[in-house]
């Protein structure tokens, strides 16, 4: 109890030390001739896939958010919270290779509807009980699945859009994203205070369900 600041503080400079690399090896890239202002983008072609996004952002969230609670009221002490964080952190890194094959073929919205229906596979299985067993199945899952999604944005945007306007399209999805971040842990908060921690990962399960179905009706783009 109290220690959380020493491991910050080491985070802080585990991060400052792999900045050191980055630094001094700069990437130079020639600046585009056409400015992402004078390139216009529309968002009613893409409307089906930032709602998904949007409630894929407000689904995953709330797990991340009250899991750790979850775990400890269905006995699990600190070993057991860490061991399920430290699982979905592996899993995440494993995550990135899984899914490449996949991503580099997400011209549509196929690819994100997967990784959401996996990524929501894994907050239900989390509700079929809280053995240690259940939960490291659920982590497991989730962390293979959760982390590429914000990385099948940027493939979808590059084999969407022109050069010039990837930077604006990608900072539409992140503010999508960004919203449903945000807005997730309130609303599953306030279940949560009224209902219950199972009833706000019933409704963190079903945004991520209603994101991937809404996210698989979503094809090209044709510019």
């Amino acid at each position: 109890p109290g220690s959380w600041w020493i491991v910050w503080a080491a985070l802080t400079v585990i991060s400052g030390l792999m900045m050191i690399p980055l630094m001094l090896n700069p990437i130079d890239v020639a600046a585009s001739e056409t400015s992402a202002a004078s390139s216009p983008v529309s968002l009613r072609p893409i409307a089906v896939y930032l709602a998904g996004y949007f409630l894929f952002g407000a689904g995953y969230i709330a797990y991340m958010t009250f899991m750790i609670a979850y775990v400890r009221d269905g006995g699990g002490g600190a070993a057991a919270q860490s061991a399920f964080w430290c699982l979905i952190g592996l899993m995440s890194f494993a995550g990135s290779w899984l899914w490449r094959g996949v991503m580099a073929r997400g011209n549509s919205g196929t690819t994100i509807a997967i990784m959401i229906a996996v990524t929501c596979l894994g907050t239900f299985i989390a509700q079929l009980g809280t053995s240690p067993p259940l939960l490291m199945v659920s982590a497991f899952v989730f962390g293979l699945s959760f982390f590429p999604v914000v990385a099948a944005t940027t493939v979808f945007t590059r084999l969407n859009y022109p050069p010039e306007a990837w930077a604006k399209v990608i900072g539409i999805m992140t503010i999508t994203f960004g919203l449903g971040q945000t807005l997730g842990p309130f609303v599953t908060g306030a279940i949560t205070d009224v209902m219950g921690l199972s009833y706000a990962l019933r409704v963190s399960t079903a945004a991520l369900a209603l994101g991937a179905i809404l996210c698989a009706f979503q094809r090209p783009v044709k510019m």
